[in-house]
């Protein structure tokens, strides 16, 4: 077999293969000898059936079904043979195929063009690392104290803001009692977000053993659908005040504040505080010197982006889109989110606004991609299995378990897995290359730094 390699452009090809007629021959008298043992001719045992019978009884099918399997396997060679990362199923032009003749393909092919990334280690970044204040060092304290803080019973006064209220109740729904409805003992620290509008109104100024009783509007995403906005009856009986009375901030304090730390003194504890905000502060720095740095890896390596590519990832940016919708709206759209997925089996169709509203974003996501990942292939970039394991254990903990066989076997057969891979394989690339780029830091005030770059570390 002969293949020849024609550039259309960057990201398209044709191969121009020669079959010869020997090996199409070899091939049909191969296809012939396998069919005389599947099918049946009076007077002949299985196997013994003549390639002539064959031929008369089959031969326009089984000619065109050979042709088809040489043609496609040659193709798939031509595409080895000259390593061209091809993209979908190669669309055949033309087939010559005369009687007694060779065999000649014209097939067209969309392909990630080759290309080298240029030198990176003279690239400059700058680490915007953001300065730590006082107050910040300060409100982590109050959190160690709150911790800390002991609960103090108070019985001469009547509850007010912050307090921490006990109480007996009794609600009714249309004058009907309803499961939950009713508890003792029951603490709620008054003013609390979590409190149904209007009930801490409600509690604040009552005193130890009055009873009380007042009727709510539930509001109408109440998680309990049978109270959602609906009046419910209310009668509480006041059992006790508390407070939180954090312990004083002295040298004790500074001793079991972190006992991991094993501070002595307030100063240690401060200076403590602020070290570990500083870290937390250049690490959070260094994420997004790690977007930048995919920015600029593309910026400096333009390459052809393959349409279907474009399209392909257009369309997997619209289906998020509208998963995102909704979700938020709570409109039913066929599948779960349990994790992050395509959907190739029913692929949404994309507009011709979405289309263009979402290019010129795909094509950087790609630019990006495509750079990386043959950096990643340049410096042999791997993840191990225990690497891949570890992540994954890390996300179920976040879930509050689950069972890791179970959960590695439905990224597996989604997609999900793989993408996982992906990515972590991304930023382990990134990781490395990050070390070989100069940063510049710079301290600045918060206020400095972009409001899309204060994400979580």
């Amino acid at each position: 077999m002969k293949c020849e390699v024609e550039d259309i452009d960057a990201c398209n090809k044709n191969l121009k293969i020669e079959i010869p007629l020997s090996d199409y021959q070899s091939r049909l008298k191969a296809y012939y000898a396998k069919l005389s043992h599947q099918v049946k001719v009076p007077g002949f045992r299985k196997g013994k059936v003549p390639q002539a019978m064959l031929e008369k009884r089959f031969g326009p099918e089984v000619k065109q079904e050979v042709l088809s399997q040489i043609v496609s396997d040659s193709i798939n060679h031509g595409i080895q043979e000259h390593n061209l990362r091809a993209i979908g199923e190669p669309s055949i032009v033309e087939i010559k195929a005369e009687e007694g003749t060779d065999i000649t393909v014209t097939a067209k092919v969309e392909v990630v063009p080759d290309f080298e990334v240029k030198e990176f280690s003279e690239i400059e970044l700058a680490l915007q690392v953001a300065r730590v204040s006082d107050k910040e060092v300060d409100q982590v304290i109050d959190a160690y104290r709150q911790q800390h803080a002991k609960s103090v019973q108070i019985s001469d006064r009547a509850v007010e803001k912050n307090d921490y209220a006990k109480f007996d109740f009794d609600s009714t729904v249309d004058g009907k009692t309803y499961e939950n409805g009713s508890a003792k003992d029951y603490v709620i620290q008054v003013s609390s977000k979590d409190l149904v509008e209007g009930f801490d109104q409600q509690i604040l100024g009552m005193k130890l053993g009055e009873e009380k009783s007042f009727t709510l509007l539930m509001p109408e995403n109440h998680p309990n659908t049978k109270l959602a906005g609906k009046d419910v009856a209310f009668k509480v009986v006041l059992r006790g005040i508390q407070i939180k009375e954090p312990p004083a901030l002295d040298d004790e304090f500074a001793k079991i504040a972190d006992p991991k730390q094993n501070y002595q003194t307030v100063a240690e504890l401060k200076a403590g505080v602020r070290k570990g905000l500083e870290e937390y502060e250049r690490k959070r720095a260094k994420k997004e010197s790690k977007k930048a740095l995919a920015d600029k890896l593309a910026e400096v390596n333009p390459i052809d982006i393959p349409e279907r590519l474009v399209k392909e990832q257009i369309q997997f940016m619209v289906q998020k889109e509208k998963d995102r919708h909704a979700q938020a709206t709570g409109e039913p759209h066929g599948h779960d989110h349990d994790h992050d997925h395509e959907h190739p089996e029913n692929p949404v169709e994309v507009t011709a606004e979405e289309e263009k509203q979402h290019r010129e974003a795909a094509m950087k996501i790609l630019q990006q991609e495509l750079v990386i990942g043959k950096l990643a292939t340049d410096m042999k970039i791997k993840i191990s299995e225990q690497e891949l394991e570890a992540e994954l254990t890390n996300f179920m903990s976040l879930l509050g378990g689950g069972d890791i066989k179970k959960i590695k076997k439905e990224w597996s057969e989604s997609g999900a897995l793989a993408r996982l891979h992906t990515r972590m394989r991304r930023e382990k690339t990134l990781d490395q290359v990050i070390e070989q780029v100069t940063l510049k830091e710079e301290m600045v005030d918060r206020e400095e730094i972009p409001t899309d770059n204060r994400g979580d570390a």
